[in-house]
C-alpha cells in the first residue's frame, strides 16, 4: 500500500513538473484534468449519474480553460473578484458549521452537495488560472504549498503527539495537536520564505510585503483554517454516503477530490487577496 502511494505520487509529480516545463498552457491543461476529475467525483457523491457528471465536469473545465487560452482575464477581473469573495465567505460559513458541529456532525442534502460542487470546484480552478495569469506557476505553487504544508504537518504532528480528536463526527483521526502543528509549521516556513525569498511572485511574500508581518500571519492562519475546513467538508460528505474514498482513480490515494479537497477553499481566498491588493494599487 505504501509503495503504491509512493509510485502514484511520483507519477503525479513527474506529470506536474513536465507541464511546468512545457509552459503555462500545459500546466493549466493538466490542472483542468485534475479539477475536472475532482468535480466528477463530487457530483457522483451527490448522486448524479456517471454520464451527466462526466459531461458537466468536461464542459465546465473546457470552458474555463478556453477563457485562459483566449487571454480574457483582464476583461473578467470583477467577475473573478466577486466570485472569489462569495465563495470565500461560503467556506468561512462552512468552517463555523463544522466547528460548532464537530462532535455531532451535520446533514448535507443532495441538492446542496451538487450545487456546492458546481460552484466550488470551478471557482477554485478559475482562481488558480487567475493566479497563474498574474504570477505564473510560482504564485500557484506557493499558494498550494500552504495546503500541502498544513496537510503534511498535521499528519506527522498528529501521529507523534495527537491525543484529542478535532472533529470526531467528521474525521476521527484528525487531532487538535495535528492542527496546531499545521499552524506552527506553515507560519514558520513562510516567514522564513519571506526572509530569504521576498519576491512578489511568491504569494505569502507578496502579502507580507503589502500588508505587513502581523496581518500576513493572520491571513496565513486563516488560510490554514480554510484548508482544514475543505478537508472536513469532504470527510463529512463521504461519511454521509458511506464511502472511504471519492474514487479509485489514484491508486493508494483514493480520488482527485481526496487530494484537492483542502485546496478548494484556499485558492479562491488567495485569488481574492491578490485581487484586493491589485485593486488597492489601482485606486491609489
Amino acid at each position: 500500500m505504501l509503495m503504491t502511494r509512493v509510485i502514484t505520487a511520483a507519477v503525479l509529480l513527474a506529470v506536474l513538473t513536465l507541464s511546468i516545463m512545457m509552459g503555462h498552457l500545459a500546466f493549466a491543461a493538466v490542472m483542468a484534468v485534475g479539477f475536472g476529475a475532482c468535480l466528477y467525483e463530487w457530483l457522483r457523491i451527490g448522486g448524479l449519474g456517471a454520464r451527466p457528471a462526466l459531461l458537466l465536469a468536461v464542459v465546465e473545465m473546457v470552458a474555463q480553460f478556453s477563457l485562459y487560452w483566449a487571454g480574457t482575464f483582464d476583461r473578467i477581473t470583477w467577475f473573478v473578484y466577486v466570485l472569489c469573495a462569495g465563495v470565500t465567505m461560503a467556506w468561512v460559513a462552512i468552517f463555523f458549521v463544522e466547528l460548532f458541529n464537530r462532535f455531532t456532525g451535520f446533514k448535507v442534502r443532495p441538492a446542496v452537495c451538487l450545487w456546492s460542487a458546481v460552484t466550488f470546484v470551478p471557482a477554485a480552478y478559475l482562481s488558480m488560472l487567475y493566479l497563474l495569469d498574474v504570477g505564473g506557476w510560482v504564485m500557484v505553487l506557493s499558494s498550494l504549498l500552504i495546503v500541502w504544508g498544513a496537510d503534511i504537518a498535521a499528519y506527522f504532528c498528529g501521529r507523534a503527539w495527537g491525543r484529542r480528536p478535532m472533529a470526531p463526527a467528521m474525521s476521527p483521526k484528525k487531532t487538535i495537536e495535528g492542527a496546531l502543528g499545521a499552524y506552527v509549521v506553515v507560519i514558520l516556513f513562510f516567514t522564513l520564505s519571506y526572509v530569504f525569498c521576498p519576491t512578489y511572485d511568491v504569494f505569502t511574500s507578496l502579502v507580507f510585503s503589502e500588508w505587513g508581518f502581523i496581518a500576513g500571519i493572520g491571513i496565513l492562519a486563516g488560510l490554514v483554517a480554510l484548508s482544514i475546513s475543505g478537508d472536513l467538508w469532504e470527510s463529512m460528505l463521504k461519511r454521509l454516503v458511506g464511502i472511504k474514498d471519492s474514487s479509485n482513480l489514484l491508486p493508494g490515494h483514493g480520488g482527485f477530490f481526496d487530494r484537492l479537497d483542502a485546496c478548494l477553499p484556499v485558492l479562491p481566498a488567495c485569488a481574492f487577496i491578490v485581487l484586493s491588493i491589485e485593486m488597492l494599487h489601482k485606486a491609489v
